[in-house]
């Protein structure tokens, strides 16, 4: 496994030629390296995460990236995917498309399909954002996420698996904890916030809604959904507030994780002028108004305010304006035009964002393929089977719908019953409002109907038992 210590990684193991060699995560890649490497890097000359691929010696090859299962007692039943990670830049037109998989690829390649989606709406240039320093600071965002818990990392003709790496470590190495950030999370990682990112991205141009938003507003949403589960532990904010912990008590109990990710993701500017991309908008009221855009959209992911959502969501569809106006929301206090969405009203354009932040933050169940839908829910339900676990130990009540995931069957029934009471009828009111995403609840259908078979066959199973 990767190491906790000050050498942010460093290991040793033996090759395919036996030799014994030390292996490093260097915050890009884990990379085979020399002794005055791992000297340098323990001194402090290098720290973690610095690009230091130059310092690596030539001699040792680069190691390539594998997902697999390692959940050990949890069993992910095959769902759990084995990929050979890409490690090429896709294209926008890739990017631009329904069956994009973030799971698919390197980690760091997804710092360039972040600039990516930013550039194809030309925001670097309207705001003269600094390319280096958005990518620094995707980076640091990378970084500051809990790692995947389902990396391999072999040699370079894939022949060997590398011991020491994510995928090889402990079911207790990959629990959620609360000493600091190299601890291993399933679903809440930087797969998740470039995923839900993609998600927006998909929901503007392919839906068509960023005809009813300004260039600020669509650059908040891509990058809220990026930063929106920053440093989240892999338990959520119930499991925060039952144990009274630093976070619940600093934010009042009140979206616990959703405002620690806000604080978390601003605060990167504002601590490194290296990663500072706030300091382009040096107007004061510009600077406010995205600050403000990205809290309001990433506070909207608190599944507690999943309803109030939705009630706003069908407000529109249903033309109703007594019913929008009664609808309690830390954005929205006036009545507001319903029969369309208007691009000069700024409660309008902030409602796409929440929208669409919480929209992407639970649509992995609508994925065009089961197989991508079925990798991201047994990641989740992993979680929610680590916090019921940690829950019984601390004595606390358990969280009932986490309980009990230990088969596919449990599973299967539990994103059958997710997609029903939150994912449709979330996603009736979206794709009504942008006509152009109304397909994507027959896709979660569709996946459902691989969960029912998943059922009927583990029915059939035990009645012939």
């Amino acid at each position: 496994m990767l190491s906790d210590g000050a050498a942010a990684g460093a290991s040793v193991h033996s090759s395919a030629n036996n030799k014994v060699v030390s292996t490093v995560w260097n915050g890009y890649d884990c990379v085979f390296s020399n002794d005055d490497y791992l000297k340098k890097l323990q001194n402090g000359d290098i720290h973690h995460g610095q690009n230091t691929k130059a310092e690596v010696s030539t001699d040792n090859p680069r190691m390539s990236f594998r997902r697999r299962g390692s959940r050990r007692s949890l069993d992910d039943f095959g769902w759990l995917r084995q990929l050979d990670l890409r490690s090429d830049v896709p294209s926008i037109e890739e990017i631009r498309d329904w069956s994009f998989d973030t799971l698919q690829f390197e980690e760091d390649i997804l710092v360039e399909v972040f600039i990516s989606m930013l550039e194809f709406y030309d925001l670097l240039k309207e705001f003269n954002l600094d390319r280096e320093t958005l990518k620094r600071y995707a980076s640091a965002v990378m970084h500051k996420h809990r790692k995947d818990c389902y990396y391999q990392r072999t040699d370079i003709e894939g022949e060997v698996s590398v011991i020491g790496t994510t995928a090889n470590a402990s079911e207790e190495d990959c629990k959620s904890s609360d000493n600091g950030h190299h601890v291993f999370c399933e679903y809440h990682n930087w797969y998740h916030a470039v995923s839900c990112a993609q998600a927006c991205f998909l929901f503007l141009t392919l839906g068509g809604a960023d005809q009813f938003l300004e260039s600020k507003d669509i650059f908040c949403i891509i990058v809220g959904a990026l930063i929106h589960d920053l440093d989240h532990p892999g338990t959520n904010n119930d499991f925060e507030v039952k144990r009274n912990t630093e976070l619940a008590q600093k934010y009042h109990n009140d979206s616990v994780l959703e405002r620690h990710a806000i604080s978390e993701g601003l605060n990167l500017c504002a601590r490194n002028p290296e990663l500072d991309w706030l300091k382009s908008f040096d107007n004061v009221e510009d600077r406010k108004y995205v600050e403000n855009y990205i809290t309001e959209a990433i506070l909207a992911t608190d599944p507690a305010r999943h309803a109030t959502i939705v009630k706003e969501a069908l407000a529109f569809v249903e033309e109703e304006p007594k019913a929008y106006d009664s609808v309690t929301s830390e954005s929205l206090s006036e009545s507001v035009e319903l029969t369309q969405f208007d691009r000069a009203n700024l409660k309008h354009r902030l409602f796409i964002g929440r929208l669409f932040l919480h929209s992407a933050d639970i649509s992995n169940p609508l994925h065009a393929s089961f197989d991508v839908a079925r990798d991201w829910a047994v990641r989740v339900t992993t979680e929610f089977s680590r916090q019921a676990s940690k829950e019984k130990e601390l004595s606390l009540e358990v969280t009932s719908y986490m309980d009990g995931l230990d088969s596919e069957y449990n599973i299967a029934k539990v994103q059958i019953s997710f997609f029903a009471f939150m994912v449709q009828p979330l996603f009736d009111a979206v794709g009504k409002l942008f006509p152009n995403l109304s397909h994507l609840n027959d896709w979660g259908e569709a996946n459902c109907d691989g969960y029912r078979e998943v059922i009927a066959a583990c029915e059939k199973e035990r009645a012939d038992g």
